[in-house]
This record gives structure tokens, sequence and C-alpha cells, in this order.
């Protein structure tokens, strides 16, 4: 069984009846986000994201009308789970979830080695797939002409976690964002304000609507402005897998990044990218020293490209896997290249819930032709 060559144990009857009697009734209605894309519908295949109150993703909110039917899951975290609290609780959910459903199959797709190593320790089906990986080539490109205006660009969140104020002694730097769940006009209108403060030259680059959000670009105006910019910056030292980092790098931007957890370090290369330490001035300079060092922005995204097919065709491999064990014919060319940047887009609850159980394939690429054809 697949599933068992990738990590799975069934659990002991104590490992059971610990995971039935820690368990408390989670709240898996009311409004709130789940990413999920549906590649088959019978028997249906999923590739969702763990959330808080989703933690086997569209998993976690099916009903009755799946519960006597074989279905896999292939399970993201949008946040890290690289420690043994948050991962001895997503296998007690897996644990319970089996019992009502015993032909679900749940496989982990990890953003990095040690979360799969984790999962696997606590008996789940597990691999290192950094979601990442799904960025758009297409989309996120170096532009012809493009010049360097901003010695650096942040495309992230206006929240405290993303350390904005970490960029303040950059001489030139433009920030990209949009509005997150967790952050009000207040709250993001704070965060601009006392940067403003300290760094009164760096540009914020979008524009807010009448209720005080921020408009959120498309991805092609985000490549642009990307390509405005000589280095892209990564500051957090906690979240997920970053998919900005993959969009600087198909861009041609170098990286600088802080020592963090997620994943977003996975395509990072030492050639072109610094990891430098929780402090403006070591910012600053990293940023100095790769903006110097002029390296071509196709150089970069060429590396970048050649990392990253390797991980799409294991996708495509445990896929087609995944179809042999279930009974399905047709083959599983892969979701490249995408019609929009990322694979799993965020639905509100009930809408990802409707989609899984009535297997509504998304037709997630531009052509169904062979492995990496372009399709525009």
């Amino acid at each position: 069984m697949l599933v068992s060559e990738l990590g799975y144990r069934a659990p002991s009857a104590r490992e059971t009846a610990r995971a039935l009697r820690k368990w408390r009734a989670a709240s898996y209605f009311g409004s709130f986000f789940v990413p999920v894309c549906v590649l088959h519908s019978d028997p249906l295949v999923s590739y969702s994201g763990i959330v808080p109150r989703a933690p086997l993703g569209v998993a976690s909110l099916l009903g009755p009308r799946l519960w006597g039917k074989p279905a896999w899951f292939l399970l993201s975290p949008t946040w890290t789970i690289e420690n043994r609290a948050s991962a001895g609780e997503i296998r007690r959910a897996a644990v319970r979830h089996r019992i009502l459903h015993p032909q679900h199959r749940l496989v982990f797709l990890c953003n990095t080695d040690g979360e799969a190593e984790l999962m696997r320790s606590f008996g789940e089906a597990a691999i290192t797939h950094n979601k990442t990986t799904n960025t758009s080539d297409v989309v996120f490109r170096p532009l012809d002409g493009a010049s360097p205006e901003f010695d650096a660009i942040y495309n992230a969140k206006l929240v405290p976690w993303k350390r904005h104020e970490l960029s303040v002694e950059i001489p030139t730097c433009a920030f990209l964002y949009y509005r997150s769940i967790s952050s009000t006009s207040q709250s993001e209108a704070a965060v601009i304000s006392r940067h403003r403060q300290s760094a009164p030259n760096h540009v914020f680059i979008n524009e807010f609507d009448e209720a005080g959000a921020p408009i959120r670009l498309d991805p092609e105006a985000v490549n642009r402005h990307l390509n405005r910019a000589a280095v892209g910056l990564c500051l957090s030292a906690e979240e997920g897998a970053m998919f900005a980092s993959a969009e600087y790098l198909l861009a041609g931007l170098p990286v600088v990044t802080t020592p963090n957890k997620g994943g977003r370090d996975f395509y990072v290369d030492g050639d072109f990218c610094i990891t430098a330490a929780d402090d403006p001035r070591d910012i600053a300079a990293a940023v100095a020293a790769l903006k110097a060092r002029a390296i071509p922005r196709e150089a970069i995204r060429e590396r970048a490209l050649k990392k990253i097919q390797p991980e799409r065709e294991k996708f495509i491999d445990l896929v087609n896997a995944i179809y042999r064990e279930a009974g399905v014919e047709e083959v599983f060319n892969g979701v490249w290249p995408l019609k929009r940047p990322v694979v799993m887009p965020w639905f509100k609850r009930r809408r990802a819930r409707r989609l899984a159980v009535t297997g509504a394939v998304d037709e997630v690429v531009v052509s169904r032709g062979h492995r990496g054809e372009p399709g525009w």
C-alpha cells in the first residue's frame, strides 16, 4: 500500500484511545478559508492546505456523503508544523478521521524535510514537497529592459510578524502587500506609519479602497513591480513556505532572508541569496552586497527552475502512483503551466467542502499536453 511505503503506521489501541480521549469537537462551521484544488473526482483526489480550524485540510470538512467512499487527500501545511505539538495534534486528528472514514488515505506534503521526518515519526505518510514548487514561472519572470529603481522590495502582508522594521536601514525599498484575515485598516496603517517615521524614503506601492483596505495587485502587476527592484526580502522568523521567495527567484531577483522556520529556504541558493542576522544593519549590508554583484537575472531564474522541475516531477509521480492504486486509468501530467499564480486558491469553508463533495475538478492548467509544454 502506498501510504505504508510513505511512512504510515496504524495506531495502536492505546494511541487510538488517547486520540479519542483528547478529542474536543472542533468548530468546522462559521466563516473561514481553506486552500483546495480537486485533481480527480471519482475517487476523489484533492490537494488542500492545513489550517487551524481544518487540521486535515478539506478532509476535515466532509460529512456523511463521503463516509463510505474511497478518497485521497494530499495535505500541505500553511504554517510551519516542525514541532512535536503541531505534528502530534495533526496525527490525533488523522487517527480520529480514519475511524469514521476507513477508506480515506492521507498523505502529508511537507514544506521541509524536518516536517516530513516528524510526521513520519508519528506514523503518518509524508514526503517533502514545498508548496512554492507550484509558483507560476510563466507569470513570474524577468522583463526585458527592466532597470532596478529600488535596492530591495518586500512582498508581505502588513502584519507584525512580517517584521518590516528590519528593512529600515536599506536606502531605497518598496513594499507590496494585501489584506490579511488577521489585519485591519487600523493595524495596517499603524505598520506604515511606524515604518515611515524610521524610513521616510521607502515606498508603499498599493493603493487603498474607500474602506481603507489595500487593493490587491494582480500577479502580472506584482511581477512588474518585482522587476523594479534589485533584491527580494524575506524577513519573518516563522511562517509557511512563503510564495514570495519563489516569486523573487523566478523574476530573477537574489534574496536576502533571515533565520527562519517554515520552508521558504527550500529553493534558496547560496550563490544568489544571503541569510542575514535579525538586525536592520545586517539586512542592509546583505542587500548592498547582492546588488553590487549585479547577477544576471536569467541566471538566477534558470538555477531556480533547475531545482523546481525535479520537485514537480516528484509530485506528478506521486499522483500517478495514487491513480494506479485507486484504479484510475488516466495519466496525470501535472498542473504546469498554471492558469493562475498558485495551484490551491483559498475558498470559504462551504465552497471548499462543496468542491470536494461534488468532485469538482479544478482546471488549473493552460493545456493538457506534454510535461512542461507551454500553453499560453
